[in-house]
């Protein structure tokens, strides 16, 4: 192939011009037809050769031409098409403008592995009132550059009248992995980020518009999940797990969401929960049912998994002491291994999804409903105490001890069937007493021997202690608060203190055996004491001989036998006009291995407002066998004011007696409770219809019996008494005596009235104070004379009981004087045995 330029071109053009010039001018001119005839005689293939030079620019010029007016035609359709699109915008946007959507209600009503079939109600409230119309949408999405699936939206149509519209649709998945990508990141991230591709047919708003195809990224984060009070229905268990192992319970968590208008249907979906990368549980969940008013059911099944390793123990162990501790425990939620579920029909993306997906959850203790649980008294069944003993010395006045030991047997109520085993192996406390601002103030003495507790049936325990030695030590600089915190508890009856400390505890239960090491504890104890705990109803308790209650219905057995009380010596060591001073000795057999020490205390006993005695003790030792206790009593006389007449009246009526008990200084040498005693008091309630009878925990034994024997005779219509005085230490006299005797109650029989001072004989030994009593002798009155009753009634009563023995409720008012103190006592002896003689 020969190259050549376009400079040669133009050169052999000029020579071919130049010598069609030359042959012009040499030959002469011929007439068209001649020079016609002459190329087809002297030229044969003339025909045949190519167009001349000159008729070149002819040919181009005329197909330029055409082509401009191609091209003129193409852009003037163009611009009517662009000007047939421009004047349909305007219409586009009247339809388009304020045409964003609400939604009134959406259902999803089935998800499978290829597909999700959802509806929607739309609405356009903003709107103009025109029509709408899209023959086809097509909406694609798009995760990380993959196809996730698309969705075709066919006749759209929204009428002028009408603002809303309703869609049916189905959304393809086209990439299951894509799907299984877009759903765990968003779960896990609560974060939408996709793209997507909308094309719309346009035809509707004009017949010859185009299809629009737009393209957007969608990206933004999920609202927080809205607060929702749940409920739990249909509970039942915990119980243990034959099948899966473990323990697993059912319920129904009941819930309204705030969102209105949404339903959906979902299948049943398996989630793990972990903590600290240890799965302790699984939850089978569904079917999910969600109303359109935001109701939502969801039954579950959770399996809290059998221990299987030291990781596994020692992530429960932290999970609980972060619980008991006050913390936020830190769960993480996934859904289980998608093959694991074989009784899930859910979509195997989704399952795969939620098997990738970490949810962190919260769980805060402090926020869990408490729900209602019986105080612990409702709890206790039975107390047996084998051993208790507690002391306080002055010389370690900050450091009060006790030892006790026994079990108690507690029941949890058990509404839902539960059959699980959760016993304590061994707990041992390490605690601290603080304040109400958590400062500590004085340390529990751990004992030695650990507690353990037992399970008899299901939540049913026996909670077995052996404490040698459980007590307080003050620390130092301390002293002020823990008299601080008893003052409170003693004068205001309110008691304000925190238990604080740890607890190594060793558990053996239906998942495996569990050790928790340093658990943390704290319980805040703040009770007010109400009028009820001012009364000693429970010291009165109404059970066997050999138990107590606790005033819940709890029995508080002890071993066979009942401690026995008996008065021994009763001496007076001084009188005066209004102060009697005495000693009394007590004996208590105590059968059990029960015991006290107390170094001293006194207290003032008051009655209606007025301070009849103090009462104390200078050495309180009490163990088990014979005790000797003595009590020391100065006893305030106040012989004409009508509070005292009515305290001897009820005592000695068996009435329930209300007596005020208080302090003062100095009432104990133990510092700390001497400054709580000051400004302490309390009322207490004692019913003596009930002590000594066998109720109560308490026996009374031998009693100083000053009424010896009463002799009624007929017909002198006199009677005389035999009485001896137990009391020594100073002289005692009778001086006057008034008497009315009845019989049930309500039968008077007769009446008396004897002065010892005036009215006694000559051969009787009395002086002018009155009949003398000598210590522990029996001495006889003279014949009393008695006034009869008028009514028959009376009479046919007495003349009945002649030779034997009538019982006589006597209403009796005696003077006596003890030493140099004066007493009126008006005293009510029932059934007194007095025997009948002519």
């Amino acid at each position: 192939m020969t190259v050549h330029s376009v400079a040669d071109d133009t050169d052999a053009a000029s020579v071919s011009t130049a010598a069609a010039a030359d042959n012009e001018e040499q030959e002469p001119l011929l007439s068209p037809q001649q020079s016609r005839q002459l190329m087809q005689t002297d030229v044969p293939g003339a025909l045949e050769s190519p167009l001349r030079s000159d008729a070149v620019p002819t040919f181009a010029k005329r197909l330029t031409s055409l082509l401009g007016l191609c091209l003129a035609g193409m852009c003037m359709l163009i611009g009517v098409y662009v000007l047939y699109i421009l004047v349909h915008i305007p219409k586009i946007m009247l339809a388009v403008h304020g045409s964003d959507p609400e939604l009134d209600a959406a259902s999803l009503i089935d998800a499978a592995d290829e597909s999700i079939l959802l509806s929607a109600r739309l609405r356009f409230p903003r709107r103009r009132r025109r029509a709408v119309r899209i023959p086809f949408a097509n909406v694609t999405v798009f995760h990380k550059g993959d196809s996730v699936g698309w969705l075709s939206i066919r006749d759209f149509e929204l009428e002028a009248a009408n603002p809303a519209v309703e869609l049916y649709e189905v959304f393809h998945i086209v990439d299951q992995q894509a799907m299984e990508r877009l759903v765990s990141e968003t779960v896990e991230q609560r974060r939408i980020a996709v793209e997507t591709r909308v094309a719309v047919d346009m035809s509707g708003f004009g017949r010859f518009l185009p299809m629009v195809t737009v393209r957007r990224k969608v990206d933004f984060a999920l609202p927080p999940p809205p607060s929702v009070n749940y409920t739990l229905n249909g509970i039942s268990g915990p119980s243990v797990d034959e099948k899966n192992g473990g323990v697993t319970a059912h319920a129904t968590v009941s819930a309204t969401i705030p969102y209105k208008g949404v339903s959906a249907n979902i299948d049943p979906l398996c989630f793990d929960i972990s903590f600290c990368n240890t799965t302790i549980a699984t939850v089978f969940a569904g079917p999910v049912t969600v109303s359109s008013s935001g109701d939502i059911d969801l039954p579950s099944v959770v399996n809290v998994k059998s221990i299987a390793d030291d990781k596994h123990e020692a992530a429960l162990a932290l999970l609980v002491r972060d619980i008991a501790g006050g913390k936020a425990a830190k769960l993480a939620v996934s859904g289980a291994e998608a093959s694991l579920c074989h009784s899930t029909t859910a979509p195997l993306w989704l399952r795969r999804a939620l098997s990738k997906a970490l949810i962190p959850v919260s769980i805060d203790s402090a926020r869990l409903p408490a729900g209602e649980f019986p105080a612990l008294g409702e709890l206790v069944k039975e107390m047996v105490v084998d051993r208790f003993y507690a002391s306080w010395n002055a010389s370690r006045g900050f450091s009060p001890w006790a030892a006790v030991s026994g079990q108690t047997t507690v029941q949890l109520p058990n509404p839902y069937g539960a059959n699980f085993t959760f016993e304590i192996e061994s707990l041992v406390p390490r605690m601290q007493l603080v304040d109400d601002k958590r400062r500590v103030f004085a340390t529990v003495d751990a004992p030695a021997i650990p507690l353990r507790m037992l399970q008899i049936s299901p939540l049913t325990y026996s909670i077995q202690y052996d404490l040698d030695r459980i007590g307080v030590s003050v620390a130092e600089n301390r002293q002020k608060q823990f008299t601080h915190t008893m003052q409170r508890a003693l004068v205001d009856r309110h008691l304000l203190v925190g238990i604080n400390g740890t607890l190594d505890v060793a558990l053996a239960t239906s998942i495996g055996r569990l050790r928790i090491d340093a658990l943390p504890f704290y319980k805040a104890i703040d009770h007010v004491f109400s009028s009820e705990d001012k009364t000693t109803s429970e010291y009165a308790a109404d059970q066997g001989s050999t138990a107590l209650t606790d005033g819940h219905g709890a029995n508080m057995s002890m071993t066979s036998g009942e401690p026995k009380l008996s008065v021994g010596r009763i001496h007076i060591t001084d009188t005066s006009e209004h102060l009697v001073t005495m000693e009394i000795d007590v004996d208590l057999d105590n059968p059990f291995s029960y015991g006290a020490y107390l170094s001293d205390m006194a207290m003032h006993i008051g009655f209606a407002g007025l301070r009849i005695a103090r009462i104390g003790v200078k050495e309180l030792a009490v163990g088990q066998g014979s005790n000797t206790i003595t009590i020391y009593i100065d006893f305030y006389n106040h012989p004409e004011d009508p509070r005292q007449k009515m305290l001897f009246l009820n005592a000695s009526s068996g009435k329930p007696l209300t007596i005020e008990l208080s302090g003062f200084p100095n009432c104990t040498t133990i510092a700390p409770l001497e400054a709580s005693l000051r400004g302490f008091t309390q009322s207490v309630t004692i019913d003596p219809s009930k002590l000594g009878n066998g109720h109560g925990g308490l026996a009374l034994g031998q009693l100083p019996k000053v009424l010896r024997e009463v002799i009624f005779h007929v017909f002198s219509l006199t009677a005389e008494a035999t009485v001896v005085n137990p009391v020594s230490g100073a002289g005692i006299w009778l001086q006057a005596i008034e008497a009315i005797g009845y019989h049930n109650g309500d039968i008077p029989l007769g009446t008396l009235s004897y002065n010892f001072m005036t009215d006694t004989p000559r051969r009787t030994p009395a002086s002018s104070n009155g009949l003398l009593l000598p210590y522990n002798q029996s001495v006889a009155t003279p014949r009393l004379p008695i006034t009869a009753n008028e009514t028959s009634i009376g009479w046919d009563v007495v003349r009945r009981a002649i030779g034997g023995t009538l019982d006589v409720d006597v209403f009796t008012n005696i003077q006596v004087l003890v030493g140099r103190a004066q007493f009126n006592v008006t005293a009510m002896g029932r059934n007194a045995p007095v025997k009948i003689r002519f």
